[in-house]
């Protein structure tokens, strides 16, 4: 099997854009706007849950765990600053002052497309990671605000 070339995930998701941004373009001529994104993202959120099942295999299902895909992954290259805000044996909260996805998806004019295909996958990737995961989370900087508020907390 040949080897993975080793990418970020900011890259990996830059590289997706590259065949999804288009493709969804000519989805919404075709079918229109609304049914288009709603297929999108129906399909997005799945990959979210299965990407949150394939992260807690390989890290761990608990807040410790999902701490380290934050860093490890998300953020990784540099393509998030995240500012710890609390954390304890059943919360993990923290922001996000800079999105390096939101500004490739500012560049190109297309913030309404980064929220579907990338800020749309967090509730279901934490539905994924962890049954009895909660994720609240208010704005995002892909959105406008000053920065991404993630609070995650069990409830079991």
């Amino acid at each position: 099997m040949p080897q993975q070339p080793n990418i970020t995930h900011l890259e990996r998701r830059k590289i997706e854009a590259g065949v999804l941004i288009p493709m969804l373009q000519a989805f919404q001529r075709a079918i229109g706007k609304e049914r288009a994104n709603r297929i999108a993202r129906e399909v997005i959120v799945e990959l979210a849950r299965q990407d949150g099942e394939r992260w807690a295999a390989q890290f761990g299902r608990d807040l410790a765990a999902l701490e380290k895909v934050s860093d490890a992954v998300w953020a990784g290259g540099g393509s998030l600053e995240i500012e710890p805000v609390g954390k304890s044996p059943r919360t993990l909260d923290f922001n996000v002052t800079r999105c390096k996805y939101a500004e490739f998806y500012k560049e190109l004019g297309l913030t309404e497309l980064g929220q579907l295909f990338h800020c749309s996958r967090d509730f279901a990737m934490a539905e994924g990671f962890g049954r009895g995961l909660t994720l609240k989370r208010t704005q995002t900087i892909m959105e406008g605000a000053s920065h991404c508020d993630f609070r995650f907390a069990r409830k079991d």
